[in-house]
């Protein structure tokens, strides 16, 4: 069963398991740290994703897959000159911080996103589109503390 399209910014044509929610938490809090940014929802680990170089603006597709490796010597044409993409990628990385100072706020302990990724996938059977958007965005919307987020949802949900 595929979700109907209104949580695809968040999990494109995927419905909101905790596995899945999870993978994208993980999955983002990655790409941020080598420098992508989305361009729409995660689609799964082997399945194009849209995502922008945040080292040069460049816009394109990559599997997931591919970009959770180790950081590679040459991300795409047309990027900036490889001696200088170990450094911008420190660059970036000083801006992410382990704190959410977003309006919002998002869910950062793993105690808070089991919880709020169980209440996602009720409101998501239930048919309550506003309650499951609130929560996809508490557990999957940009914000600094990315990579924190991603730590707490492997800490709610280990792989066994």
């Amino acid at each position: 069963m595929t979700d109907d399209g209104y949580l695809g910014q968040y999990l494109h044509e995927l419905p909101p398991s905790t596995r899945n929610i999870t993978s994208a938490a993980m999955a983002l809090a990655r790409i941020s740290e080598l420098g992508w940014a989305p361009r729409g929802g995660y689609p799964g680990s082997d399945v194009l994703w849209p995502v922008k170089c945040l080292l040069c603006d460049w816009d394109g597709l990559r599997f997931y897959s591919h970009l959770r490796r180790a950081r590679p010597k040459r991300r795409h044409a047309g990027c900036i000159p490889v001696a200088e993409i170990a450094e911008r990628l420190d660059q970036l990385g000083r801006t992410a911080t382990g704190s959410c100072g977003c309006a919002q706020p998002h869910t950062l302990s793993a105690e808070a996103f089991h919880e709020a990724a169980l209440l996602l996938g009720s409101a998501h059977a239930d048919g309550a589109r506003e309650q499951a958007l609130f929560l996809a965005e508490r557990l999957l919307g940009p914000c600094t503390a990315t990579a924190r987020r991603g730590r707490a949802a492997q800490r709610a949900f280990p792989r066994s």
